[in-house]
Parts: C-alpha cells; sequence; structure tokens
C-alpha cells in the first residue's frame, strides 16, 4: 500500500520504530475511554432516552416522530463529521491537530445533554438532540484521526478492535444507566456525557498530541472547496469502503433504532419479562454489545496476524443479515435474544476489522481528519436514513417482519461492495 505521507503527519515516534504506538499506554487506554463515551452518548440517547422523552410527549405518533428527530440528528452528525475533521487537519497549536477539538467538543456535549434533558416539547427535543449531534459527530471525526496520526499500519486492526470493545462497554453501560436512571433524565445524562469529558481531559493531559507545536515550513494545503471537500470519494478504494459501510450501516440501524417500540408492538409487551419494556431493551441491548465487544476484541488482532480484512466483513456482513431474519421466524422475545447475540457476534467482527481498513484507504494523509469524517458519515448517514426509511417499511410494507427482511437484504449486498477495493487483501 503506498501513502502519502510529510514530516508533519508522521509522528517522530512512529517514524523512528514502525511497529510503535505514538503515546503507548497511555495514548491506548485514553483512547478506548473516549470511544467508551462517544458511544455511551449516541447508544444512551438512541435506545433509551430519547425514545422514551418522546414517547411521554405524543405516544400515538412516536413512531413517526423519533424517526423524524433521529433523522434530523443524524444529518447535523453527517455534516459536524467532516467539517470538524478539516477544521482540525488545518488547526496549528502549541497543544496540536486534535486536542483543541476534543477538548470543546467533549465540554459542549456535556452542557447539551444537561440541557437536552430539561425539554418538554418535541421543538425543544429536537432542538437539543441536534446540538448533541453536531458536537458528538465533530468529536467522532477528531478522535478517529488520531489513528492514523499514531499507529502504524500494521497496528490498525488491533487498535480498531480495543476502540470496538471499549465503545461497546460505553454502550452497555450507557443503556443501563439510562433504564435506572429513566425518572431522573438530568442524571442519567451528566453520568453518561461525564465518560466522554474524563476521558477527552486524561488523553490530552497524559498523551499529548504528536503534533503539538510543529510545523512544517514548505507544506502545502489543499485549498478547500466543494469539490475538493469531496474529492476523497473519487478515489476507488476509498469510495467502495465507503458505500460497503453504508449499506451494512442502514440495515443495521433500521433495526437497532426501533429496539423498544419493536419489543412494544411486535413482540408485545405482555410476552416480555416482567411487562417491563425498558428492562427488555436495556437486558437486549446488553446481550447484543456483550456479544459484539467480544468478537471485536478477537476479530481486529486476528485480522493484523494473519493479514487479511476483507474476508472478516465478508463473512460478518452475511452474518448480520442471517441474524436478521431470526426474529422473522421467530417472533418472540426469545427470537429477539438469539437475534441479539447472532447480530452481535458478527457485527462485533464487521465494526472491528472495518475500521482498521477505514484507515487503510484514506488518500492523503494531510486530509485524514477530514476524510475519515466522510467515512463516518457511513455511520452517522444511515442513523438518517435509517429510521425514516424503518417507518415507511414498517407503515406501508407490512410492519416489523418486513423490516427485519430489510435488514437482512442490506446486510447481505454490503458483504459484495467491499470485494472490489484493491489495496486491502
Amino acid at each position: 500500500m503506498t501513502s502519502t505521507t510529510n514530516a508533519e503527519d508522521a509522528p517522530p515516534a512512529a517514524s523512528a520504530s514502525p511497529a510503535t504506538i505514538t503515546g503507548g499506554l497511555r495514548y491506548v487506554l485514553p483512547f478506548m475511554l473516549a470511544n467508551a463515551g462517544m458511544l455511551a452518548v449516541f447508544q444512551g440517547l438512541q435506545q433509551i432516552i430519547l425514545p422514551n422523552q418522546i414517547a411521554a410527549i405524543d405516544d400515538a405518533g412516536k413512531v413517526g416522530a423519533y424517526g423524524l428527530l433521529a433523522s434530523i440528528g443524524a444529518l447535523a452528525a453527517a455534516f459536524s463529521n467532516p467539517l470538524f475533521g478539516a477544521i482540525s487537519d488545518r488547526t496549528r497549536t502549541r497543544f496540536g491537530r486534535r486536542a483543541p477539538w476534543l477538548v470543546l467538543t467533549a465540554v459542549v456535549t456535556l452542557l447539551l445533554m444537561a440541557l437536552l434533558s430539561g425539554a418538554n416539547t418535541l421543538f425543544l427535543i429536537g432542538a437539543a438532540y441536534v446540538l448533541v449531534m453536531i458536537s458528538t459527530g465533530g468529536y467522532q471525526a477528531v478522535i478517529s484521526a488520531t489513528v492514523p496520526d499514531r499507529v502504524p499500519e500494521k497496528r490498525r486492526g488491533t487498535i480498531s478492535s480495543l476502540a470496538a470493545t471499549a465503545s461497546t462497554i460505553g454502550s452497555v453501560a450507557a443503556i443501563n444507566v439510562a433504564a435506572q436512571l429513566v425518572g431522573q433524565p438530568l442524571l442519567a445524562n451528566v453520568v453518561i456525557a461525564s465518560i466522554l469529558v474524563v476521558a477527552t481531559a486524561l488523553l490530552v493531559i497524559i498523551a499529548p498530541d504528536p503534533t503539538a507545536g510543529r510545523r512544517d515550513a514548505n507544506e502545502v494545503r489543499e485549498k478547500q472547496s466543494i469539490t475538493t471537500f469531496f474529492s476523497a470519494l473519487k478515489d476507488h478504494d476509498f469510495a467502495w469502503a465507503f458505500f460497503a459501510r453504508v449499506a451494512i450501516m442502514v440495515g443495521y440501524f433500521t433495526v437497532s433504532t426501533y429496539q423498544l417500540y419493536t419489543l412494544t408492538d411486535y413482540i408485545g409487551v405482555e410476552n416480555l419479562p416482567g411487562g417491563n419494556v425498558t428492562a427488555a431493551t436495556a437486558l437486549l441491548g446488553t446481550i447484543n454489545l456483550g456479544c459484539t465487544g467480544a468478537a471485536s476484541l478477537l476479530a481486529g488482532p486476528l485480522s493484523d496476524l494473519i493479514k487479511r480484512r476483507k474476508v472478516f466483513v465478508v463473512v460478518a456482513s452475511i452474518g448480520v443479515g442471517a441474524g436478521a431474519l431470526v426474529p422473522v421466524f421467530m417472533p418472540t422475545f426469545t427470537g429477539m435474544i438469539i437475534f441479539s447475540v447472532v447480530v452481535g457476534i458478527f457485527f462485533g467482527a464487521y465494526y472491528a476489522v472495518d475500521a482498521a481498513i477505514m484507515t487503510l484507504v484514506l488518500p492523503k494523509a494531510e486530509n485524514s481528519a477530514r476524510d475519515l469524517g466522510l467515512l463516518n458519515i457511513g455511520n452517522t448517514g444511515p442513523q438518517i436514513a435509517g429510521p425514516f426509511i424503518a417507518a415507511l417499511v414498517i407503515t406501508l410494507l407490512g410492519g416489523y417482519q418486513a423490516l427485519y427482511i430489510f435488514c437482512a437484504v442490506i446486510a447481505v449486498i454490503s458483504a459484495f461492495l467491499i470485494l472490489p477495493i484493491r489495496k486491502i487483501r
């Protein structure tokens, strides 16, 4: 694989020893915690907090309202991802390119989460949620860019696995905290967002940005315009990686964002343990994310060891599709548990290795955060379309069975989209 680098983009430790992660464990541990905090915000809001807030205000129209607000929020995150990434690529401070933006977006996210907890109308909930998605989407692009900044290519699978595992732990913690504190939204939101702030503080203090205070006198910066902003999509491998991610994430988010409503309207509250839908949602989320974390922890290092990436993603995509069919043929809570296990295992393997692939198809190192932000639209973009598509499928195509069939089909399509990538074996 050929990459473009300059004196500023290559950290000193990495150039001296290609197998060394710049900052070592002082970077890795806060990086993992940061990913846990970021996914805690996303999952805590989407799985428990937001649907409960909406249902409390408009139970009859909750499906459409949630689909609309979730889509608008994801659109905001999709916009902020490459924007904050591009800004951080061109930031030059004594603290480095990434650190200032990590701190700013983490603190703003905490404040906005507190504001969201007090919203009592759909408009206020939507406004606060959009702002949270903007700040967290910006954080996602910048924290992702620390990987190509600090981690050599041969270690990308391992670091992606650690990030995925940490994200799983953060998601499980957030879902359970939100479920336990559903009646105290301010406390729930502050606890969840505090993980992000603490992790960021640790990262910037004990593992300083390797670009801090450095400037290349001969640096030539690409002039930014609408055309150049999306120029990475002209790259063959980058484009296929992007669309493969979009496909599987559309399938995944069409079902995951409607998990709570699936239990109430498809499985039936009377068929849930104790008739408690919030507890049942948290249990399924914990099972799913636990399997995701275990699988991701194994898949990334194994892909590093055998020096193969695509086979993991192809098999995992097909596995997600197969798992999505379980609730179609077994519309029971037991079926939902099996679905959570199967999809969790295969999605975990996918998530870890795909994250490594994303860092390996970047066309230019000097635009790494911007282009990773574009690739992250493959995550946030489906969150825009997913709830809207899900609402249409549920309403027009026969309910929740059709929704899970749609997820299965689109996940299998994703497997074929990863095959044309040339740089990655």
